[in-house]
């Protein structure tokens, strides 16, 4: 790596920024003051002519003159996803990031020269689809990154080469990243890369701070009660004041046994000692615990699960957090030196595997000559076209860049072969969608042959689903506890629903497609207890609980209902009749409640797995080109055109043998179904370029 990137770690009340050049880091210092932190705080100059936004410790220098005017977090407004008032003007949270942006891109510009690219953190919480992601984005595109990385916290802060943690594929990490926001983050280690599963946030460090700056007010009441209760800009400058002695005094006391400030020359000292810090510190270090236990639990986990706590940030200097998540979790707890550069460190890590995220165009599975790539996670916003429609490229060249949902950028690179390019068939902004065209491009004409070539085999005691449009796989546990939705072609996992234990643990679980075909996990214990989950944002949608223990669960998906039968469940005179309970999975509502003998025929349309699942006994590629079709235990494989035979693979004794090609003919796949479980075999369909 040669060109420059920058990489800012955007907290809610500092940031930090480096530079990073063939593989060295070097921290970018705020210009006035030499500090390695930034003040994340932004200014309305309110100067004759247009008002003009100012970050940095400028913004703090106008803060004391003009306080009203000025808001000590520019995150604050992508926190609440709402605009802020500075004075008498109304300013939304894209205004404040790209000023702050703006600050640190023109100093890294001065010191390093043209950057090449913009690496931008942000918290656990800001979810995939998530609009303060999107604010982010437009921010840094203002300030001229329209192709900006995002990276979670938590991800950057186990990734801190300075921390040097030893994690096993598929172990899990606790992140404590405690600034003026507090968050405990459960992560865990999937193909190399700490994904965030649960977290929690609070804003338990600001809540510290306004504490401390009470416990001043208190103590030296008769020298600043005039300013706190004058109003105006005297009470709000008296305000930012105050945070600023006791942040000073609560870093001394990192360190030290008693700090000291004063307000002003010839004022009395604010004196505090560690002791008191550490009762004023107790209810947020009470939070952080049962926050902690919070996401280890709602992941399925016990602490004893957790390799180690790793704890981040600047609050992480506080004497006592350390023992008291060392005592609360009886876990090991890392803390590594600088704290508060760990996420920036680790960001700055991730972000030189850039260069082996290039994804060569698939091969072309028509006739003509279209390029489509697999893009991770399905699909991803276009940032812009490299080269121009009728230009010509060699093999292997970048064509086009990608945003995937979790805001990394992928360069679409060509294929084996030079060629030109003909159309771009998405616009910029538009989504490139896995396997789906994005190009046409004109190259040499080359000689086709089947081949198949085996990838994986995936075994589960639950069962699997391939969804309607052929692009992912679905493992579900027979007993509810997950659902995973898997890639085809490399059997990544895309995501993940651990249902939490709100409403009892699930003895059973069903994966069925709702209204709008939104994945969903139908979940139910022996007692009657119903859940209902949206796999994707993981939220449970609704529940309910009926009277009679259930003896078999069919639903109509099209309906989107349930009905649960309860055998003998009810009299009748001297009988003991069944019964049947009709319930609205959208709302949790009971609409029907039947009383016969063999009630399951009554109800038609309703079934006791998912109709929506796309295996078959036969199948044909997308193009038409091959047929697929279970026969005796086999598999086999068909050239339409020559009506030959391409491949045949035997399969292990099985109950039930289906099959399918994915959405763009490039996989094929086979489930067998047994006594024990379901199993999914992979092959790629192999055509020479």
């Amino acid at each position: 790596m040669t060109e420059p990137v920058l990489v800012v770690d955007m907290g809610s009340w500092a940031m930090s920024a480096a530079v990073l050049v063939r593989d060295q880091l070097h921290l970018l210092r705020e210009p006035l003051t030499g500090a390695v932190r930034w003040p994340a705080g932004a200014s309305l100059d309110p100067a004759p002519g247009r008002p003009r936004l100012t970050a940095g410790a400028a913004a703090e220098r106008l803060r004391d003159e003009h306080p009203r005017h000025y808001v000590d977090g520019v995150r604050r407004a992508v926190d609440a996803n709402a605009p802020m008032w500075l004075g008498d003007q109304l300013i939304n949270g894209t205004e404040l990031v790209t000023a702050a942006l703006g600050a640190i891109i023109e100093e890294a510009g001065r010191r390093h020269g043209r950057i090449a690219r913009l690496v931008v953190t942000v918290p656990a919480a800001y979810r995939t689809h998530d609009p303060r992601r999107e604010l982010l984005v437009s921010a840094a595109a203002v300030a001229g990154f329209p192709d900006v990385e995002l990276v979670h916290d938590p991800a950057a802060a186990v990734a801190d080469p300075v921390a040097a943690l030893e994690v096993v594929e598929g172990g899990y990490l606790l992140v404590c990243d405690l600034g003026a926001t507090w968050s405990a983050t459960l992560t865990q280690l999937q193909h190399g890369v700490p994904v965030p599963l649960s977290q929690e946030s609070s804003g338990s460090g600001r809540d510290l701070d306004v504490v401390l700056a009470a416990d001043l007010r208190a103590k030296l009441a008769q020298w600043v009660e005039p300013a706190f209760t004058a109003g105006g800009d005297v009470s709000v400058r008296a305000g930012f004041h105050a945070l600023d002695i006791v942040r000073r005094v609560k870093h001394q006391l990192s360190e030290a046994l008693e700090a000291t400030d004063r307000i002003e020359p010839g004022a009395p000292p604010y004196t505090m000692s560690r002791d008191v810090l550490d009762q004023l510190t107790e209810p947020a270090n009470r939070w952080l615990i049962a926050s902690c236990r919070a996401v280890i639990a709602r992941a399925g986990i016990v602490p004893a699960d957790v390799a180690a706590v790793l704890l981040v940030g600047g609050s992480a200097h506080l004497p006592s957090v350390a023992p008291a998540l060392r005592h609360g979790l009886n876990r090991p707890v890392t803390r590594p030196a600088e704290p508060e550069l760990a996420v920036l460190r680790g960001a700055a890590r991730l972000s030189g595997g850039r260069a082996g995220r290039a994804l060569p165009a698939d091969p072309a599975p028509w006739r003509v000559e279209p390029l489509a790539w697999t893009v991770p996670g399905g699909r991803g916003r276009l940032v812009r076209w490299l080269v121009k429609e009728g230009e010509g490229y060699p093999q292997g060249a970048p064509l086009a860049q990608v945003r995937t949902a979790d805001d990394r950028v992928f360069d679409l690179t060509a294929g084996r072969t030079d060629g030109v390019l003909l159309e771009h068939r998405v616009p910029i902004g538009g989504m490139v969608v896995s396997g789906a065209a994005a190009a046409h491009v004109r190259i040499s004409p080359t000689v086709e042959r089947f081949q198949l070539a085996k990838r994986h085999h995936l075994r589960v005691t639950g069962d699997w689903l391939l969804m309607p449009d052929r692009r992912t796989l679905v493992e579900c546990s027979r007993t509810g506890e997950y659902v995973k939705v898997r890639s085809i072609d490399s059997g990544a996992l895309v995501t993940e629903l651990r249902p939490g234990r709100g409403a009892g643990r699930p003895e059973h679980g069903q994966v069925l497609l709702g209204p709008n075909h939104q994945l969903s996990l139908v979940t139910w214990d022996a007692a009657g207890h119903f859940c209902v989950w949206d796999v994707l944002s993981g939220r449970m949608t609704s529940s309910f609980s009926d009277a009679q223990r259930p003896d078999a669960v069919l639903v109509n998906e099209g309906e989107w209902r349930l009905v649960a039968t309860g055998e003998g469940a009810a009299s009748v005179g001297r009988y003991r009749r069944d019964v049947a309970t009709v319930w609205d999975l959208a709302t949790g509502e009971r609409l029907d409640r039947v009383v016969g003998e063999d009630l399951t025929r009554r109800f038609t349309g309703y079934t006791g797995s998912s109709r929506a699942d796309a295996f078959a006994t036969e199948m044909s590629t997308p193009d038409g080109r091959l047929t697929a079709a279970v026969l005796d235990g086999s598999i086999r494989v068909r050239d339409v055109e020559t009506s030959s035979e391409v491949f045949r693979a035997d399969l292990a004794p099985a109950r039930q043998v289906r099959t399918a090609f994915c959405h763009e003919g490039r996989h094929l796949l086979a489930r067998c179904t047994d006594d024990e479980g379901t199993s999914v075999d992979v092959w790629e369909v192999l055509q020479p370029a």
